[in-house]
Order: C-alpha cells, then sequence, then structure tokens
C-alpha cells in the first residue's frame, strides 16, 4: 500500500519540480529582458542628457541584475547556487548604495562601521567558498576526473533518484 502512495508524491513533487522550473525560466526571461530595457534607457539618457554619477549608477544596476541572472541561470541547470555568487550581489549592492550617497559625510559613522563590517563578513564568506572551489578542483586534477565525469555521475544520481 505504500509503495502506490510513494508513486502518487514522486509524480507529484515531479510535477512540482517541473512547475517550480518553469516559473525560475519566467522569472530569468523577465530579468534579462529588464536588463535589456535598462541598458536601452541608460545609452539614451545619457545621449540626451550625460550625467557620470548616473551613468555609473546604471551600469552597477546593470551588473548587479547580470549576476541575478547569472544566479538563475545556475539554478536552472545545476539546482543550487554557490554562495560566492550571493555575496557577489551583496558587495556589488553596497557598492551602488556608496555611490548613490556620494556625499558620505551625510552618513553617520554607525552606517559607515555598519557596511564595514558587511563588507568584512561578504569578503570572509567569498574567500572561504573560494578556497573550497578551489579545494574541490584540486582534487578532481588530483584524482584525474573530468567535469565531464561529475556531470554524468550527477545525472546518474539524479535518474536514480526519480
Amino acid at each position: 500500500m505504500r509503495t502506490f502512495g510513494n508513486r502518487i508524491e514522486r509524480r507529484a513533487l515531479r510535477l512540482l519540480s517541473v512547475l517550480f522550473d518553469f516559473v525560475v525560466i519566467a522569472l530569468g526571461t523577465l530579468t534579462m529582458l529588464y536588463v535589456v530595457r535598462m541598458i536601452w534607457d541608460l545609452a539614451v539618457n545619457s545621449l540626451i542628457h550625460f550625467a557620470p554619477e548616473d551613468a555609473l549608477q546604471g551600469i552597477v544596476l546593470v551588473l548587479i541584475f547580470l549576476e541575478i541572472f547569472e544566479i538563475i541561470v545556475m539554478y536552472i541547470i545545476y539546482h543550487h547556487v554557490p554562495m560566492k555568487n550571493v555575496v557577489e550581489i551583496g558587495v556589488l549592492a553596497l557598492v551602488k548604495e556608496l555611490l548613490i550617497t556620494l556625499d558620505l559625510t551625510e552618513l553617520g559613522w554607525q552606517v559607515l562601521l555598519g557596511m564595514a563590517a558587511l563588507i568584512a563578513a561578504m569578503g570572509w564568506v567569498y574567500t572561504r567558498e573560494r578556497q573550497r572551489e578551489d579545494n574541490y578542483n584540486r582534487f578532481l586534477i588530483e584524482h584525474g576526473i573530468t567535469e565531464k565525469d561529475v556531470d554524468d555521475l550527477t545525472k546518474t544520481l539524479g535518474e536514480a533518484r526519480e
């Protein structure tokens, strides 16, 4: 009797997984369309009235959205997002915030101290993630394992779970 429930549960989970993938793909498509729109607006506004601060803020915002798009693509492919990419978005967002507030005297020392602590924490996480990736790649090289072998194994394990 439990086998029947497992089959129904597996089908329901597979259906929800496919639905989730479609939602993520739609978000990726909308993100890229928004990036194209931002680039167009940035180009038009720069031709009409060039303001270096606005152009720089627009460029950083485009970079943030491109990082978000990269995360969406990585999730679609691997169903996993490395923490390194999330930290990169955080750093870019902080840089954008600092660019908006060009007069740093407007910020209190508490805000600057908080931003410094946040940047230090994100730097630590980023460094740890890079070390983990380097150790992983070193392991693969030492044992003669290629990325194709890893992809094949991941695919086989995914099929075994279904």
